[in-house]
């Protein structure tokens, strides 16, 4: 393990009466992850936070990043990550960052529980009242409920800090074993004393591309028959159903339809299988093969904006549900496409044309605020 020494940079704290005792803290190791923590806590200002924000960053985030923090008031700690285990690094380079947010304690001193936060996240709702509502636990998290339901996800993490817990964490940094990251180490460490949180903590945006709901998501209103089940996948493929062949090709042929004309048609329970895993339209496979449209003042081509043509109208019980699980949200994991700073909104309703609505106004509400508050170039 490398030490965990460095440079701190401290930004002027906002003054309340949480400030010694409680704190948001993200992590950046580049700075396209820098741009989404200033994003979040841009996001956690507009929502009228009164907790101070801490932000460790490793060598790699350049000054004007930097700046842009503590331009926001937040406090910059560059610290060396702890190093994996030879020859691991690529995407999980660094990722152990964000454990040594279990020692910042030591590097401000009153400081008694944080909020540990993913940055490729965006922040949806005020948190504050987490911080006393919660009970006194060493860890809290939810439950990382795509992966399994004993498994807790670092992304969102509650931590009283104290010099027992940082012992055990570093600990484990020297025994961390090859091809095991950050969610493992504390999975393995703390997994048997985590108070698990719900799911609501670290809700997937995969949920608006896939029309499905998490199981502890609790909508008002009931959904139309078993639509959204079986559209997800959960019937056994058409021919081992023992359906007939002319059947199978009916519903293959109402799909069919349905694509061409991206409008909500009748379909039978199989045929809704087979949509689940249908073919995009071929109108919106790429942004590159869209036709160039002449602009009249200046005869430069612009892009065609691509008509979306989600699976379910706005009127529809899934679709409703869907609205109703962003409000629900505190926060939003982007898990579908890819980071929020590689797409677009336009690129995002090119490859996912079928797609709620809110899935491409998630990557945009994160790009706009981006275009606000990163330094130039980031953005592609």
């Amino acid at each position: 393990m490398t030490g965990a020494t460095a440079q701190s940079k401290a930004a002027s704290s906002i003054d309340t009466s949480m400030e010694s005792r409680f704190a948001y803290v993200f992590c950046a190791t580049d700075n396209r992850y820098a741009c989404s923590v200033l994003v979040n806590i841009h996001r956690l200002r507009t929502l009228n936070s009164s907790v101070v924000i801490h932000v460790l960053v490793s060598t790699d985030i350049t000054d004007p990043f930097i700046g842009a923090m503590e331009g926001l008031s937040a406090n910059v700690h560059v610290l060396d990550p702890p190093a994996y285990a030879e020859g691991e690094g690529g995407y999980h380079r660094g990722c152990l960052l964000k454990l040594l947010a279990f020692k910042l304690h030591m590097l401000v001193p009153g400081l008694r529980r944080i909020l540990v936060l993913d940055s490729d996240q965006l922040i949806l709702r005020n948190m504050d009242k987490l911080f006393e509502g919660l009970p006194d636990v060493d860890l809290a998290a939810p439950r990382a409920y795509r992966l399994s339901k004993d498994f807790l996800a670092t992304t969102f993490m509650m931590i009283n800090l104290s010099d027992r817990l940082w012992e055990t964490i570093r600990a484990a940094f020297e025994a961390l074993e090859y091809n095991k990251f950050d969610m493992d180490l504390v999975n393995d460490v703390l997994g048997d004393t985590v108070m698990m949180l719900s799911g609501e903590y670290v809700t997937l945006n995969s949920h608006w591309e896939n029309w499905d709901l998490p199981r502890w998501f609790h909508p008002t209103g009931k959904l139309e028959a078993t639509v959204v089940k079986r559209m997800n996948g959960l019937l056994k493929p058409p021919r081992e159903s023992g359906e007939s062949g002319r059947q199978v090709e009916q519903e293959d042929a109402d799909v069919q339809d349905w694509i061409a004309t991206g409008q909500q048609v009748s379909l039978s329970g199989s045929a809704i299988g087979v949509l689940a895993h249908a073919p995009t339209p071929a109108a919106a496979l790429s942004a590159s093969l869209l036709p160039p449209v002449l602009d009249e003042e200046d005869e430069k081509p612009k892009p065609v904006p691509p008509s979306p043509s989600p699976r379910f109208p706005d009127s529809h019980s899934i679709s409703k549900q869907l609205y109703q699980l962003q409000e629900s949200a505190p926060i939003i994991h982007f898990s579908a496409l890819g980071k929020p700073w590689m797409l677009p909104r336009m690129a995002v309703t090119v490859a996912r044309p079928d797609a709620h609505p809110l899935l491409a106004q998630q990557f945009e509400m994160w790009r706009e605020t981006a275009a606000m508050v990163c330094p130039d170039g980031i953005l592609q």
